[in-house]
C-alpha cells in the first residue's frame, strides 16, 4: 500500500529545517520514490515549502473572513493531486508544524479529513512528531515572537509568557491521543528534538531515518540554518525596542539582524537558565506524567526527557553581562552606520567629479567640440 507521511512539527522543532531540505532535494528524493509535492498555494505569512498548510486553511486570518466551503473544495483539489501522484510514486511527503495546534479546526479539514481519507483504504499513514522539553519550548517561543517583533506578544516580558503560556499545546500526551483517534497510534513516531540524539547529529539525517531513508552524499546540505536564536540578553534588548513609537518594517529587521549576529558573539548564555532550579522542576513536574507515559507508549523508555538542571541559576535582565552585550550591539551598529557612510562619501565624490565634468561640457561645448575635431585632424592618415 501507498504510504502518506505526515510531519506535523511540533513548533519550535527545526521545522524549517527539514522543509528546507526537502524541497532543494525534491529529485534526490523523488529517485528513491518519495515524492515532496508542491501543492501550488500560497498562504498568507506562510512559506511555500510548508506543503500540508492546505489541510487548516487560511488559520491566519479571522475566522468571520474564512470561507470554509472554498476552503474544503481546496482540500478536494489537492487529495486529488496526491492520489494523482500516487499512481508514480509509492511515498508521499507532507509537512506542516501548525497541524499539531490547529488540525483538530474545522469538520472536514485536519485531522477529521485525513481520516475520512484513511477510509477509502488507498494510502496508509506514518505521523512524524519532534517533541522538544516543556520549559525549553516556551522559552524558544518567546525567543521568536520577540526576535520577530510586531506581534501584539512581541513585547510581553519572560514572566508575563511564563504566567500566560503560548498557544501551543505543552501537554504532549493528551495530544498525541486525540492524534491518535484520528490517525491510529501504531501510525505516530515520536522522535525527541536533541541535537545529541539525532541520527547522524542532524536534523535531516534523523527526519530522513523517520520514513526509512539515509542521508548520503547526493542529499545537499544546507551550508547553514538562518533561523538563529538569540540569547537571552539580546532578547531582552530586542523586546525593548519593539516598544519604540514608530517602529517600522526596516528598522524591525535592522535591529533583528544586528541582535542575530551579536548573538553568535556572545559566550555567556549557557551559564543561566530561564527559570531558577525549583521554577523549573515545579513547571515540569506538571506534564511529568504524560511524558513518561509517551517514552513508555513511544520510545520503550522510562523518560521522555534529561531533566537536568545545568544553569549556575536564574537568568535575569540586570545579570553581569547584560552591560556587555548592550555596548556589543550598538557597537555592531554603529560599524555598519559608518561604513555606509564611507560609502556614500565615495559615492558622493564619485558623483561630484562627473557633475564637473559635465558642466564643463555644457559651459564650454564649441571649445570641446573644436579639441576633439582638431585632435582627429591632426592624427597622420593611414
Amino acid at each position: 500500500m501507498k504510504t502518506l507521511y505526515l510531519h506535523i512539527g511540533t513548533p519550535k522543532t527545526a521545522s524549517t529545517a527539514i522543509q528546507d531540505f526537502c524541497w532543494e532535494n525534491q529529485q534526490v528524493l523523488s529517485s528513491k520514490g518519495y515524492y515532496y509535492p508542491d501543492m501550488e498555494l500560497r498562504f498568507p505569512e506562510i512559506r511555500y515549502v510548508r506543503n500540508a498548510h492546505f489541510l487548516i486553511g487560511q488559520n491566519q486570518i479571522p475566522k468571520s473572513d474564512r470561507d470554509f466551503e472554498k476552503e474544503r473544495e481546496t482540500v478536494d483539489k489537492c487529495f486529488e493531486k496526491l492520489y494523482a501522484a500516487f499512481q508514480k510514486y509509492d511515498n508521499i511527503i507532507l509537512t506542516d508544524e501548525s497541524m499539531w495546534h490547529y488540525g483538530f479546526g474545522y469538520e472536514g479539514m485536519g485531522w477529521d479529513r485525513i481520516k475520512k481519507e484513511l477510509e477509502k483504504g488507498i494510502f496508509s499513514l506514518k505521523v512524524i512528531v519532534y517533541l522538544r522539553r516543556q520549559d525549553d519550548f516556551i522559552f524558544s517561543w518567546w525567543n521568536q515572537i520577540v526576535k520577530e517583533g510586531f506581534h501584539r506578544s512581541s513585547v510581553i516580558t519572560w514572566e508575563t509568557m511564563a504566567k500566560k503560556r503560548p498557544v501551543v499545546k505543552l501537554d504532549y500526551y493528551k495530544m498525541l491521543n486525540r492524534i491518535a483517534a484520528f490517525a491510529g497510534k501504531e501510525n505516530i513516531t515520536v522522535r525527541l528534538f536533541d541535537w545529541k540524539k539525532f541520527v547522524g547529529q542532524t536534523i535531516q539525517a534523523d527526519f530522513l531515518d523517520a520514513i526509512g531513508l539515509t542521508l548520503s552524499e547526493e542529499y545537499q546540505m544546507p551550508e547553514n540554518f538562518s533561523n538563529t536564536s538569540l540569547t537571552k540578553n539580546y532578547i531582552e534588548i530586542k523586546r525593548i525596542l519593539n516598544e519604540l513609537p514608530g517602529l517600522d518594517k526596516k528598522s524591525n529587521a535592522w535591529f533583528r539582524k544586528h541582535a542575530t549576529v551579536c548573538s553568535l558573539d556572545s559566550g555567556n548564555d549557557k551559564q543561566y537558565h530561564i527559570f531558577s532550579k525549583d521554577e523549573m522542576e515545579a513547571f515540569l513536574a506538571e506534564y511529568e506524567e504524560g511524558n513518561r507515559k509517551i517514552a513508555q507508549e513511544y520510545l520503550g523508555s522510562d523518560t521522555l526527557f534529561d531533566n537536568t538542571y545545568r544553569a549556575e541559576g536564574k537568568w535575569s535582565p540586570g545579570n553581569p553581562y547584560m552591560w556587555e552585550d548592550t555596548v556589543r550591539f550598538f557597537g555592531s551598529i554603529m560599524n555598519q552606520l559608518i561604513a555606509e557612510t564611507e560609502a556614500l562619501k565615495h559615492e558622493t565624490a564619485i558623483s561630484a567629479r562627473q557633475l564637473n565634468a559635465l558642466k564643463r561640457l555644457l559651459r564650454h561645448p564649441l571649445d570641446t567640440v573644436g579639441r576633439k575635431l582638431k585632435n582627429k585632424l591632426s592624427k597622420p592618415q593611414q
